[in-house]
């Protein structure tokens, strides 16, 4: 397995893959904080369509590396570029719109609203009723309001949630309000969607029903990034997977060829492999 093939520009491509092919390409990214390097020279890429892994022990710069690519952090040095267009500079909202959505390491939910106000959040973007009309109630605003209900129900749906949409999301068992960010994620509509450690939590039944889970959504035509501890799940579905140690690149495959290669198995995967 060849590290360097997640070298090279963004232009034309990079080894491995044809012109055209990737959703998105990170190019050098570097992040200090206090002169410590969370994230260094990191260059790789994401096919269209695509479930790709990031792994590496605790500390090694995987969520940095997130909020790089959604906008929470400007790197340092290096590029992102998502469909052919920069995505540096750009605030978390219009990345979104853009159509990158993530869900965080840590649940990110409005306790107090229902579940089902939770995914109707995520799709406000879709609707264009400003607020005169929704606070009069004008026939379009009413409209929209219901198809948004609507919506949030089919992503319910698609994660398991639909018997619950009443319920307060605060309530919900700790798995659950995981899968609730997902769908509230996917309400967005988005072309790729980050998950951060999405199995954290999960009993061994809701590990294996959050795969085929995900394997939905990419069958949906959304391409899937994946940090994910859980060694089982991600080279169960995982096509690519990237490993990170102390903010660098070390390895980069198929989960085969990450499986066998002794730098991974040194740094992260060796009591779980053996």
């Amino acid at each position: 397995m060849n590290v360097a093939r997640t070298a090279g520009g963004t232009e034309g491509g990079a080894p491995g893959f044809a012109p055209g092919e990737h959703l998105l390409a990170a190019e050098s990214l570097t992040k200090t904080f206090g002169g410590l390097a969370a994230v260094k020279n990191v260059s790789f890429m994401v096919r269209k369509e695509a479930i790709k892994a990031i792994i590496g022990p605790n500390g090694a710069g995987k969520t940095t590396l997130y909020d790089l690519l959604t906008g929470i952090y400007e790197p340092d040095e290096g590029s992102v570029i998502f469909e052919e267009k920069s995505l540096l500079g750009l605030p978390p909202h219009r990345i979104c719109a853009m159509g990158v959505a993530r869900t965080f390491q840590t649940v990110r939910i409005f306790s107090q609203m229902t579940v089902q106000e939770n995914v109707m959040v995520g799709l406000h973007k879709s609707t264009s009723s400003g607020m005169v009309g929704c606070s009069l109630r004008l026939p379009r605003a009413r409209r929209e309001e219901a198809w948004i209900a609507e919506e949030a129900t089919r992503y319910l749906d698609l994660v398991g949630l639909e018997m619950q949409a009443d319920s307060p999301a605060g309530s919900l068992p700790y798995g659950q309000q995981r899968l609730l960010e997902m769908a509230r994620a996917l309400a967005t509509r988005p072309k790729l969607l980050l998950l951060d450690e999405p199995a954290s939590g999960l009993n061994a039944y809701e590990t294996r029903e959050l795969g085929e889970l995900i394997y939905r959504i990419r069958d949906m035509g959304i391409t899937v990034l994946l940090v994910e501890h859980d060694m089982g799940l991600v080279m169960r579905i995982s096509e690519e997977v990237l490993v990170l140690d102390y903010g660098e690149v070390i390895a980069e495959g198929t989960p085969e060829e990450v499986r066998n290669d002794p730098r991974v198995i040194e740094a992260y995967l060796g009591s779980e492999l053996e």
